[in-house]
């Protein structure tokens, strides 16, 4: 049986790892490290680039206490040191001047994205708050009210006065 392929836009070169078996759950579903990942709430593909990026000792190390932390009938059995040794094999090899991973970008570019979506987001609620005031503004009418209107003064007449 072949792992499904990945969908995320970080590139596939952590499948080996993440699609690779680890047993089955209580239910009797098969487990592999992106599902016991997603199980506690940490993102598979984020902590395989901080797993890949550590030396390897500590890699696995961090990855025993993550696979001692979950209760899983079948692995129960098994050592949490020996299996996350043999599971770190399958990450992709570490180089002494790695480039920045995919995962680092978006990490960098999400606050500047997260700063462009709240000012276009403050835009159209100004936009909004302007229709709104706009749209409660008396308009002059064409019809005047009498009441409220001042009288009108009268011209003086053109006529010449009678001397009698």
């Amino acid at each position: 049986m072949n792992p499904p392929t990945s969908t995320s836009p970080l590139g596939t070169e952590f499948d080996d790892f993440l699609f690779a078996p680890l047993g089955e759950d209580r239910n009797g579903l098969p487990l592999s490290i992106v599902s016991l990942l997603g199980r506690m709430d940490l993102d598979p593909w984020r902590e395989a680039d901080k797993l890949a990026s550590l030396p390897a000792e500590a890699a696995v190390h961090r990855l025993a206490l993550l696979l001692a932390a979950l209760p899983v009938a079948s692995s129960k059995d098994a050592d949490p040191g020996t299996m996350a040794a043999r599971l770190i094999g399958l990450l992709p090899p570490r180089t002494a001047h790695k480039a920045p991973s995919p995962v680092a970008a978006l990490n960098a570019a999400a606050p500047h994205q997260r700063l462009v979506i709240s000012a276009i987001l403050f835009a159209i609620y100004l936009i909004w708050l302007l229709g709104r005031f706009e749209g409660t503004r008396e308009e002059p009418s064409a019809h005047n009210d009498a009441a409220h209107s001042p009288a009108p003064v009268a011209a003086p007449s053109k006529t010449p006065s009678r001397i009698d």
